[in-house]
């Protein structure tokens, strides 16, 4: 009996003990009071509220350097590690300067569709940003294409993505280069140097020589002799003369300079440059004397190989059958045809087309025609073209390296050349107005004018056809606001 009431007592101060050290770790967590004997329950804070009206943008940036200048462009590509649908693209030049020729997306579908604000863009400076459309494309894009040329040093830019339900991660792909197979190696056979072109005088050999009183002669070498004389037997009279051996060249096939005989040149005369004559190579003679037969009179005559030009396919970048145009020698006219001839020293001989003829002009008034300028303009565009205080409405119908634009214009259907920057494309949409927005014009007279948005350029100009007489106005876009 004992026993069990010392086992009891042991028990209860056990429990006792226990029951103050579970207080004593209860007491340290939030909600208890050290000495307070009534405990508060632990509520976990409520989640925040979301905020009410604030759309959640889903959007990405990517960088791209290192944008190559070469010609044409080339294609760079903006992969989405997890496809998914695009609302629109913002393209933003961080430097230099570049163009943008193609854009396009590529949906999981394998369908493919242009980004028209990237699309053929002009060369765009630093700082210019681009912005598309509204996509509203009901299909996952896989990936963004775009092929890009810069036009001065290796450009940068970073283009966003805004995504319609997640956040459209981009991987930049550059363009794929693939090397060609590797070739064994295969032992060459060391080149034979040219042999030097044996110009000693012996006898038997042709030669023209100079006689005292300037003339050339054709002959042979009867003899040569050591004090730097040789007898010379000429062709026209079968007579012999001693000439100075400094005054007798030898035949030779080519010249050192690479000009053959049976080449077709042009020449000027020797000791004049007031006419040019074209014909061909008869014979090239070791003190640079050439013997030419002229086209228009079928005669030989001798000239100093300094005044002998090439015929070219070719002259930088003018070739034969090219389209050009060409500048009158005072620079108010300019005349569209195609190069017929072209020789080493800049001549070009060009046909015409308003009369047939051929002209001789130096290639620096003759203007190659191009498919598109580097501002952007291209053959067939639609444009807005400036003369004088005047503006016009037209198409592009020719493009010219030397920056000149030909313009049909449409109120009297002829074609007009003006400079590059005076001339506007037309798009469809610039400065944030589009083609068939509702506008109102405010103008400086504080009159308001409704209408609607029938073409936007280029220059910041936006033709506006207004509701009141029905007629189109150009108006600069920073007048007009856009309906809602």
């Amino acid at each position: 009996m004992k026993n069990t009431q010392w086992v009891a007592g042991l028990l209860a101060a056990v429990t006792l003990i226990q029951a103050s050290a579970h207080a004593e770790i209860i007491s340290d967590l939030p909600g208890f009071e050290d000495g307070g004997s009534q405990g508060q329950t632990f509520r976990p804070p409520p989640p925040p509220m979301p905020n009410e009206g604030v759309t959640r943008q889903y959007t990405d940036v990517a960088n791209l350097d290192q944008i190559s200048r070469k010609s044409g462009g080339e294609a760079y590509r903006f992969n989405l590690v997890q496809p998914t649908n695009l609302k629109y693209l913002e393209l933003t030049v961080q430097s230099s300067r570049l163009k943008i020729h193609e854009a396009t997306v590529m949906t999981v579908g394998g369908q493919r569709y242009m980004i028209r604000e990237f699309h053929n863009s002009n060369v765009l400076e630093t700082g210019t940003q681009l912005t598309s459309e509204n996509l509203n494309i009901n299909d996952d894009i896989r990936t963004i294409e775009l092929r890009m040329e810069s036009y001065s040093h290796a450009a940068t830019i970073s283009l966003k993505a805004v995504g319609d339900r997640a956040v459209p991660r981009m991987s930049v792909q550059r363009p794929v280069i693939v090397a060609p197979p590797s070739q064994p190696n295969r032992p060459t056979q060391p080149t034979q140097p040219s042999r030097p072109v044996d110009t000693r005088l012996r006898s038997g050999d042709v030669v023209v020589s100079v006689s005292s009183q300037g003339k050339y002669y054709d002959g042979r070498v009867v003899e040569v002799y050591g004090n730097g004389k040789v007898l010379v037997r000429d062709e026209d009279d079968g007579k012999t003369y001693v000439r100075d051996i400094s005054s007798v060249g030898k035949r030779i096939s080519c010249a050192s300079n690479g000009l053959c005989e049976g080449e077709e040149v042009m020449a000027y005369p020797v000791g004049s440059q007031a006419k040019a004559y074209v014909g061909k190579i008869i014979a090239i003679y070791s003190n640079n004397m050439v013997k030419m037969r002229d086209a228009d009179d079928s005669k030989d005559y001798f000239r100093d190989i300094k005044v002998i030009h090439r015929r070219l396919s070719c002259l930088e970048s003018l070739c034969v059958k090219d389209r050009v145009l060409s500048r009158s020698g005072d620079g108010t006219k300019y005349y569209s045809g195609v190069i017929d001839v072209i020789y080493s020293n800049g001549v070009i001989l060009v046909r015409d087309d308003d009369d047939g003829k051929v002209y001789s002009r130096t290639k620096e008034i003759v203007f190659k025609s191009v498919q598109c300028h580097s501002s952007g303009l291209c053959i067939k565009d639609r444009v807005m073209s400036k003369s004088g205080d005047k503006y016009y409405f037209g198409s592009v119908t020719g493009v010219y390296s030397n920056g000149l634009i030909y313009v049909r214009d449409d109120d009297d259907g002829k074609s007009y050349a003006r400079q590059h920057n005076v001339v506007f494309k037309e798009m469809k949409c610039a400065n944030g107005f589009c083609r068939g927005d509702r506008v109102l014009s405010t103008l400086s007279n504080g009159r308001y004018y409704a209408g609607r948005v029938e073409g936007a350029y280029a220059g910041g100009l936006i033709s506006v056809r207004d509701d009141d007489d029905g007629k189109v106005y150009l108006r600069p876009h920073t007048v007009l606001s856009r309906a809602r």
